[in-house]
């Protein structure tokens, strides 16, 4: 993500400082600010439904990793299961930017909440359901047994959650609140 874009949002202004010769340069933030659109019940209700979600991929991708099994040796069901925590941990970020977002956001905050969140969601699914294929293309070639078929129901579960995840993701756009005027600090001494 480039920060470039944000860079319009920000103005410099020079704070003198007592005691010292120069200004202290100090970055404000005059751009837009967002805020959910759901109402604070329903924030607090998808704070806690992405918090489960995500401890629900996870276990769906930990528990296969203790089981010594032909499904968890087979490179088609393992290696999208692998890459599946890097969308795993950017929605990690985002469920943590959600939890501690106050109710006036800036723009980088924003959209790193609902787009950050929509991507992982989306891969995460895949990603899953790449498994899901590739567990049931192998069971269709050998005989299963009870190991496997746990691993399946991982593969599966965590298909559901990333799915319900997902679908959720029109309830974290953001509306943009009315800045009647562009606040400046105080020019306090530091």
């Amino acid at each position: 993500m480039g920060y470039r874009e944000y860079a319009k949002d920000f103005e410099i202004e020079y704070v003198d400082r007592p005691g010292r010769k120069r200004p202290k340069a100090v970055r404000i933030y005059v751009g837009p600010h967002f805020q959910l659109k759901a109402s604070p019940e329903r924030i607090r209700w998808l704070q806690r439904f992405y918090l489960a979600g995500l401890l629900a991929c996870a276990a769906a991708l930990l528990i296969p990793m203790c089981i010594d099994c032909v499904f968890t040796r087979t490179w088609y069901i393992q290696v999208p299961a692998a890459a599946a925590w890097i969308p795993w941990l950017l929605a990690a970020d985002s469920v943590w930017r959600l939890w501690t977002a106050k109710p006036r956001m800036e723009r980088e905050q924003a959209d790193l909440i609902h787009d950050r969140m929509s991507s992982s969601g989306l891969f995460l699914t895949g990603f899953f359901g790449i498994s899901c294929v590739g567990c049931t293309l192998q069971m269709g070639a050998i005989t299963s047994t009870v190991s496997d078929w746990l691993v399946s129901i991982c593969y599966i579960a965590g298909l559901l959650f990333s799915c319900a995840m997902f679908s959720k993701r029109k309830e974290l756009e953001m509306k943009q609140l009315e800045n009647p005027e562009k606040p400046r600090s105080k020019n306090k001494a530091l």
